[in-house]
């Protein structure tokens, strides 16, 4: 009966940890995203608008934050 609350504790331990890291680290490690041509954007356009859309909003964070 111990092991099986000491699992439950240790599960919501990790559970509550997280990877949440202050601004200043996800700035040191963040960079944009940068597009190789014209071309490049015109063919996420196209096909994949979800990951253009999700690119552009990632580029305007790391703008926004890392001043």
């Amino acid at each position: 009966m111990k092991s099986k609350l000491w699992i439950a504790l240790l599960s919501s331990a990790v559970l509550l940890s997280g990877c949440v890291a202050p601004a200043s680290d996800y700035c040191t490690l963040a960079k944009p995203i940068l597009f190789g041509s014209q071309q490049t954007v015109d063919w996420l356009a196209d096909n994949d608008e979800r990951m253009l859309t999700d690119v552009i909003v990632h580029n305007e964070q790391v703008a926004t934050l890392c001043k």
